[in-house]
């Protein structure tokens, strides 16, 4: 299953990239990148003598939030085709789990939210999900603004 996965993974990497707002486990963007863009930013206002807004989100355990059909429609968005939709949504199909603790284990339950913990697929997932939303967010611009590359 996880030569699958990252079989999968490498194919998905190569049919769309991310918006340039997105650094995470994006390659040659990190941290830096991104602090550097806040600060190109917020000099570029401080010239012109505008406001700016900006908002930092907290992702903490995000992984296990995300409804799963957010990932259906995140990977239809960056024009995925259909039959690489259906082979993500057979890895995250019937997924259970336990609770394992010092009294013993508990009775598997079923999991719709969130993704794998540990699974190369995950990170991708989670970035086409912030992404959908980051490029939503800036074709409305009413709510947040997330800048592009600034040369």
């Amino acid at each position: 299953m996880k030569i699958f996965e990252r079989v999968l993974d490498s194919r998905l990497r190569d049919i769309d990239e991310v918006t340039q707002n997105q650094c995470g486990s994006v390659k040659n963007c990190g941290p830096t990148d991104s602090i550097h863009a806040v600060r190109l930013l917020t000099e570029k206002h401080r010239e012109t003598e505008e406001t700016v807004h900006l908002a930092f989100l907290d992702l903490e355990k995000a992984f296990d939030r995300i409804p799963r059909e957010l990932f259906w429609l995140s990977l239809r968005a960056h024009g995925v085709p259909e039959q690489y939709v259906i082979w993500v949504q057979l890895l995250y199909r019937n997924v259970t789990s336990s609770v394992r603790s010092a009294a013993g284990t508990s009775t598997p339950f079923d999991v719709h939210v969130g993704v794998h913990q540990g699974y190369a697929l995950s990170p991708l997932l989670f970035i086409l999900c912030i992404d959908t939303l980051s490029s939503d967010l800036q074709l409305d611009r009413h709510g947040l603004f997330f800048m592009q590359k600034m040369s």
